[in-house]
């Protein structure tokens, strides 16, 4: 069976002319909004290989405090385009689950489950979107950014074949960057907005 996944009309969610760079918080329930009106599902192998489409991304950094989460991605990961890199984020496409509504926070939870052991209380909040049309991946993505403020640090990686990581102090990300995937550099170029 192909998988299925998110995706809204490039078009529908930008405009005809308006393509955002980057990490950035403005219009942030504009497009939120521009998803919930129209957001569909499409077989993902085509959509991998269609800049028409976005697919929608729930993308989730996870702090305490001033320490955020920092994962290296393996070499066994589906992924190839991705093998080795540095992220500060989790997350993962979106699967048919029930209605529309909500299905982008229900992802999210998802794919926090599936990656990590979140052990520590800790809160959701959505922070921002990444976009980034410069490379094929970013092409084809669209990522909205959500904080995980953890209470403790009892947070582990669960699928440890695929990933490994551990807490770095914020300071320490920006000499990481060069090893980082592209959107985990825009959320380090941005941690100043998100972490006080």
């Amino acid at each position: 069976m192909v998988e299925q996944v998110l995706v809204v009309p490039r078009t529908e969610l930008f405009g005809p002319t308006h393509n955002p760079h980057g990490f950035g918080t403005r219009n942030l329930g504009f497009y939120r909004d521009r998803i919930a009106r129209h957001a569909r599902f499409v077989d993902r192998p085509p959509a991998e290989e269609d800049p028409s489409l976005k697919q929608i991304i729930p993308y989730a950094m996870v702090r305490c405090g001033r320490r955020v989460l920092t994962l290296t991605r393996l070499a066994k990961q589906t992924e190839k385009r991705l093998h080795n890199k540095m992220s500060i984020g989790v997350g993962g496409h979106i699967n048919p689950d029930g209605g529309l509504e909500g299905i982008v926070e229900r992802g999210l939870r998802r794919e926090l489950e599936e990656e990590l052991h979140v052990r520590a209380e800790a809160r959701i909040r959505p922070v921002g979107y990444i976009n980034d049309d410069s490379s094929p991946v970013g092409s084809v993505h669209f990522g909205l950014v959500f904080e995980v403020l953890a209470a403790t640090e009892d947070v582990s990686v669960r699928e440890t074949e695929l990933m490994e990581g551990g807490f770095r102090d914020a300071g320490e990300l920006p000499a990481l960057a060069e090893r980082m995937e592209s959107w985990s550099r825009f959320l380090v170029d941005h941690l100043g907005e998100i972490v006080p």
